[in-house]
């Protein structure tokens, strides 16, 4: 869940899914790479600040998601888990981990440039899992 459009699409139809067969619910947000800024001393780092605000941002969103599930989907059974690193990675490693039977991704993301950098990370995850992957597309982006 990244809070792009097509990710929240894909969240609904993962949630009633997972309503419907009385299946588990692991809600994943992953903190992208950010940034490094060269400071005054020529080091290469993180810039503190921008960092503390995009993972309470992230943080935020995460709980906000889960707040609306609850409301919506009552008695899902919801994990969230918020993490940090490359998108696909961590969708693989988690669904690995938490022996996931279905990973449901949207077909578009938040992913601007890294995406054209790095590919889709819908096309990674479905390129990197043994386990099925489905792809929910948003009718909007499917219209002529």
């Amino acid at each position: 869940m990244d809070g792009s459009n097509p990710s929240k699409v894909a969240l609904k139809y993962a949630a009633d899914l997972a309503l419907e067969q009385d299946a588990e619910l692991y809600v994943l947000t992953v903190i992208p790479p950010l940034p490094l800024v060269v400071f005054d001393d020529g080091q290469l780092d993180l810039n503190p600040e921008i960092q503390e605000k995009v993972f309470a941002d992230y943080e935020k969103q995460v709980t906000k998601t889960n707040d609306d599930l609850k409301k919506t989907h009552q008695g899902l059974k919801l994990y969230p888990l918020l993490k940090e690193g490359n998108p696909a990675k961590k969708i693989v490693e988690t669904a690995k981990s938490t022996q996931t039977d279905l990973i449901v991704v949207g077909n578009r993301g938040t992913g601007g440039i890294l995406t054209w950098m790095l590919g889709s990370v819908s096309r990674q995850v479905t390129e990197s899992c043994t386990v099925p992957v489905l792809v929910v597309k948003d009718q909007k982006y499917c219209e002529n």
